[in-house]
């Protein structure tokens, strides 16, 4: 962001020689209070320098005031006496530094630029701590059956976290080689039936032929790569996007601002990864649902959630996907990672979520290994089926060898992380096993299908994991009796879990035993 820093004072020579030594930054002379207050209520400013010149103002108050009208603002004060009382004024205010008049110029320039670095930090964790909510909008835009759908509230939440005067999305159409846009805010509508770009042309080209994002803010254009394609010199800050699911890549966000001082920084890009992740899954479903008779764009839809196998079995039944389920016996697993709310007060945002895309990778491999079907990940559960659609002879082992490789690679992976954050200490994992009737299949409307599974059983292994602990894998009586030989199992008694009418009688996975039976 731009460093914007109000100096208040009244002495004129005394703001001169200040101003000549920040001369890299911009500054905005205020010589009395009223003139400071009108200043941030016009202007975003990061720093206010306030010379402390009772009676006139007085530093501490004059910062108070400022700061009501720009929330996180930081402040260096400047005085000709910097006695313990006054610094400990000083900090307890909540200036960042102290200066003392006659100032140093190499001394002022020096805690100034760590005031205004300070500023930035705070101001990229707080976008950060944001950052959470917004994986609840992959929701909402899986609730869209259309494409226009799913771009408005693409577009709506874009413009909630970034106040942007102008928006577009643009995507890739396959019969005429071209980008175009399918959605704007702020745009000429004439100007937007007529653009079409070409995979590299121009900026936004460039992103959708590299899926990387571009960052132009007004003072580095120049020297950026794409100064020879910027056309519209009264544009302050500019973000390019791709649209991408896996490897492939849909289109492009294009968000400008204009009419305001803001500039886009790495954690606008972060925040609209997530956004535009979400967007792109949702296009992409859309699009499957819409070309059913499409194998290539059905297999990419049905392997988001199942192992490629699945998918082919799926394909390969040619049925309508509205009718696609059945009322089966299958085993269920259950995962839960316990003590993770914790984890999210207090740990930056990109440590959780790198630890939890550790954790989703090795489960999803370790099911699929097993032939087992990753059903849906809620937070940070998990939940997975063994059995069906593809038929397994043992789903039962099957289902408890997964568990016991995803305990003993999260007990890894808890002690790895660990040493880096003693928080994740008292992480732990919940773990169940159980088997029964369930329906497995599509839930939902032609235009927005889930495919999942629904029975009581389901219910009893969310209930049974959230009575684990120590990363114990617990499992029923009729999943004990499918794997006897294989595991050393220790009986824990009847429990009563929430919800589930009668007690359960449950038991606990000790051990693989050395001599294995034959399969």
């Amino acid at each position: 962001m731009k460093s914007s820093v109000l100096l208040l004072t009244a002495d004129a020579i005394q703001a001169t020689a200040i101003i000549s030594a920040l001369s890299r930054l911009e500054v905005i002379h205020c010589r009395a209070m009223a003139e400071a207050v009108l200043c941030c209520q016009n202007q975003r400013v990061c720093l206010a320098l306030i010379v402390d010149d009772s009676p006139i103002f007085e530093g501490s108050q004059a910062f108070a005031e400022l700061g009501a009208v720009q929330p996180g603002l930081a402040g260096v004060l400047l005085s000709a006496s910097t006695n313990n009382g006054l610094l400990h004024g000083a900090l307890e205010a909540g200036f960042s530094g102290l200066v003392e008049l006659p100032f140093n110029p190499a001394y002022l320039t020096r805690v100034v630029n760590q005031a205004l670095e300070r500023y930035r930090l705070q101001q990229e964790n707080t976008r950060l701590r944001t950052l959470i909510p917004l994986y609840s909008l992959g929701e909402q835009f899986l609730a869209a059956s259309t494409e226009e759908e799913i771009l408005e509230r693409l577009l709506d939440a874009v413009d909630r976290q970034t106040g942007a005067g102008r928006t577009s999305v643009m995507l890739y159409d396959d019969r005429d080689g071209c980008l175009h846009i399918a959605a704007a805010r702020g745009m000429d509508p004439a100007l937007v039936q007529s653009i079409r770009l070409q995979p590299g042309d121009k900026i936004a080209g460039w992103v959708f032929q590299q899926g990387k994002p571009v960052i132009l803010n007004k003072e580095d254009q120049e020297d950026s790569i794409f100064s020879p394609l910027l056309q519209q010199p009264d544009i302050v800050s500019a973000i390019s996007f791709p649209l991408k699911i896996r490897k492939l890549i849909l289109g492009v966000l294009n968000v400008s601002q204009k009419e305001t001082d803001e500039r886009f920084s790495d954690a606008d890009n972060e925040m609209l990864s997530i956004i535009c992740s979400q967007a792109a899954t949702a296009l992409e479903n859309v699009r499957s649902l819409h070309q059913l008779a499409s194998t290539t764009r059905m297999r990419t839809m049905f392997e988001q959630y199942v192992a490629p196998e699945v998918a082919e079995l799926l394909l390969a039944q040619h049925a309508d996907l509205m009718e696609l389920g059945e009322i089966k016996d299958v085993t269920v697993l259950f995962a839960d990672i316990r003590n993770f709310t914790r984890l999210v007060q207090h740990l930056d945002l990109q440590a959780l979520r790198a630890f939890l895309n550790e954790f989703f990778q090795f489960f999803t491999e370790e099911v699929f290994q097993h032939r087992g079907t990753v059903d849906k990940f809620m937070g940070d559960a998990v939940l997975a089926v063994f059995g069906a659609p593809v038929k397994l002879e043992r789903p039962n082992l099957a289902a408890v060898q997964t568990a016991w490789a995803i305990k003993r690679k999260f007990t890894a992976l808890r002690d790895q992380w660990s040493t880096r954050y003693e928080e994740f200490q008292g992480v732990d994992l919940g773990i169940a096993v159980t088997c029964g009737t369930v329906f497995l299949g599509n839930i939902g409307s032609a235009r927005r299908l889930d495919y999942t599974v629904i029975g009581n059983e389901v219910n009893i292994a969310q209930r049974l994991a959230a009575e684990s602990s120590s990363c114990r894998i617990y499992i029923t009586d009729v999943v004990r009796q499918d794997i006897d030989g294989w595991f050393a199992i220790k009986e824990m008694g009847e429990m009563q879990l929430r919800g589930v009418e009668k007690k359960i009688q449950v038991f606990c996975i000790n051990g693989e035993k050395p001599q294995q039976p034959s399969a």
